[in-house]
């Protein structure tokens, strides 16, 4: 009985000190209209028509692009919902992302663990001819473009590395060494088929533009190497569909 005491006081100790929201409300949204959203304001978190992936990837600090670094069910991008959170003004926010991550372990159960697998990446390297783009002033980084088009505005290579892995449906390593941020443009032919076709950097037959491997070294100086490496995972042993009553 003593220990069996012992056990729920120090289960309750844990929970207390567990960062957790003031108030939150989870609802299911399957509206076909709207788009899906996420703000983060002073003492406030509201998810717009959100896959349970992307409230993960934002819990874990994971970026849009590395959504290969969460195993789970399909139905995790699939099923949207509409999460509302309050929480201190002045919370840092890697605490509000411990709130997201209780939140998700509480409504929905969710269990998972860390796993490095070797998976086929893409490495990104340095060209043979050197590095076409030059250092920009420290600030705030922002991306604009479309289909094919990339404008970066103080862009590190490392977000880089993350941005391509869209495009070339693999884990982008940055194993370039290079530090500091960049302004640049990358044009390419978004045609899937022929960016597989040049994986070895000769463009493909009847594109109207580059591969985005030959933008690549023809606009940057960078390269795309493919091979297998380490990718760390966030792998979900568990979690429920239906969250529980606000």
């Amino acid at each position: 009985m003593k220990t069996l005491l012992l056990f729920s006081i120090f289960a309750l100790a844990a929970r207390a000190q567990t960062p957790t929201f003031e108030v939150a409300s989870i609802r299911p949204n399957r509206s076909l209209e709207g788009m899906s959203s996420i703000h983060l304001s002073k003492g406030r978190v509201s998810m717009e028509k959100v896959s349970l992936k992307k409230v993960m990837l934002n819990a874990y600090g994971i970026s849009d692009d590395r959504e290969y670094m969460i195993e789970g069910p399909g139905w995790l991008t699939t099923e949207p919902f509409n999460i509302d959170a309050t929480f201190p003004g002045d919370t840092p926010l890697p605490q509000v992302r411990q709130m997201m991550q209780t939140l998700l372990a509480e409504r929905f159960k969710l269990v998972l663990h860390k796993e490095t697998r070797q998976l086929p990446v893409y490495s990104l390297v340095i060209a043979r001819n050197g590095l076409k783009i030059h250092p920009a002033e420290d600030g705030d980084g922002r991306t604009t473009g479309g289909p094919g088009r990339l404008e970066a505005t103080r862009l590190t290579i490392q977000r880089l590395a993350d941005l391509l892995a869209h495009s070339v449906g693999l884990p982008v390593v940055d194993s370039t060494g290079v530090r500091g941020v960049f302004d640049f443009t990358l044009q390419w032919s978004p045609d899937e088929a022929p960016k597989i076709a040049a994986a070895d950097g000769n463009e493909a037959a009847g594109v109207a533009g580059p591969s985005i491997f030959t933008a690549l070294q023809e606009q940057l100086g960078l390269k795309l190497i493919s091979g297998k490496g380490p990718v760390e995972i966030l792998v979900v042993d568990h979690i429920e569909k239906a969250p529980t009553e606000n």
